[in-house]
């Protein structure tokens, strides 16, 4: 079966081999900060609109307009496909070929730019996209726009909160609700009321050590001892802790050869946006996007990030699942999202109909 990453432009498939990178996965070993007015550094930004081409004017060819026609259509066959230009905004695309109906043999290739971030509502289930068509040999360049119809697919979220912010947690179990969201809480420490508690409410939970150290910086006997000790303890509770996160989400291969014997999933952690498909997930180790009050002080970089993600993982189609992560919920928190924040998350993925999935879903 075909497994899907999209991380920048790297593509994992069955054989998880990384066409832009050299070899497999790769230790994060650093995290990009703010900049000094709040923006979120060199993280994925929303893209620009495109610029109007003044030979829009001229009418166009006729293999243009069928492309236009085509694209207007929004066919699923389209592959559409996502990557990070140069200034790190995200951006969706499809390369198109039109065959000549003139001359046998000929044919004339397309980029599709699709403009989601200044995506207009027609109703709930109904967006105007905008979109640049680019002949690749005339640089030809036409503007028009689609109707997309929002349905009910297998796009979604996998969020999670990190560390021990139990009671905060649980004074926003009816948040959750109120959007029919179903998360996985990855808990610190020894087994405690929460993890059944969260259970009960439909969430999941996950392991996150016992003292939140540095993995990478301790003894091999300090490993196995922060990592599996107190597992079977939660096990013999009813509580599975299928899926494990690693602090910082810092880790070396050896690790994760040893965990993957105890875990389902292995969890890392950074600023990168990275899209998944249900079998790369069962493949055992993601990574996933922090959504922390640090990393977006401006609300406008918040609401902004958040809506061009979610109109991505939906637009593209199929089992697009982005992991997204934060720890505390607090309007104080660096290390946390603020309520009135997590309420815009939990709203607009509902309003795009996206699915929320927990670590558990895919075992």
């Amino acid at each position: 079966m075909k497994h899907i990453v999209y991380i920048l432009v790297i593509v994992l498939t069955s054989s998880v081999a990384v066409l832009s990178c050299a070899g497999s996965r790769s230790v994060l070993r650093s995290e990009t900060l703010p900049n000094a007015d709040g923006t979120p550094g060199d993280q994925a930004k929303p893209a620009a609109r495109p610029p109007v081409d003044p030979a829009e004017s001229t009418e166009a060819l006729p293999l243009m307009r069928a492309i236009i026609q085509r694209v207007k259509q929004n066919a699923p066959e389209i592959n559409k496909y996502v990557f990070l230009d140069e200034q790190s905004n995200i951006m969706v695309k499809a390369d198109l070929t039109m065959e000549g109906t003139d001359t046998v043999g000929t044919s004339e290739d397309f980029e599709v730019v699709y403009d989601l971030q200044h995506a207009a509502p027609l109703d709930k289930s109904r967006l105007q996209v905008g979109f640049a068509v680019t002949n690749k040999q005339t640089g030809d360049i036409r503007h028009d726009s689609l109707q997309w119809n929002l349905t009910d697919d297998a796009a979604g979220l996998l969020l999670a909160f990190d560390d021990n912010y139990q009671s905060a947690w649980e004074r926003h179990f009816e948040v959750f609700e109120k959007y029919g969201a179903r998360v996985t809480f990855f808990v610190q420490g020894d087994l405690d009321p929460f993890c059944a508690a969260a259970l009960a409410r439909g969430h999941d939970v996950g392991y996150h050590t016992i003292h939140h150290l540095n993995l990478t910086q301790v003894s091999r006997e300090v490993f196995f001892e922060e990592t599996l000790s107190a597992v079977d303890t939660f096990r013999q509770h009813g509580i599975p802790l299928l899926s494990f996160a690693y602090p910082y989400g810092l880790w070396e291969p050896w690790m994760d050869e040893e965990l993957a014997k105890s875990f389902k999933i292995r969890r890392g952690y950074g600023v990168t946006f990275r899209v998944y498909d249900s079998a790369a997930i069962r493949h055992g180790y993601i990574s996933s996007k922090a959504i922390d009050n640090l990393l977006y002080k401006q609300e406008a970089a918040f609401e902004a990030i958040i809506t061009i993600m979610f109109r991505t993982i939906k637009f593209i189609g199929g089992e697009s699942i982005l992991p997204l992560t934060t720890h505390d919920i607090s309007d104080t928190a660096d290390w946390g999202i603020m309520p009135h924040r997590l309420e815009y998350v939990l709203q607009t993925a509902r309003d795009l109909k996206l699915r929320f999935y927990r670590y558990g879903d895919f075992f």
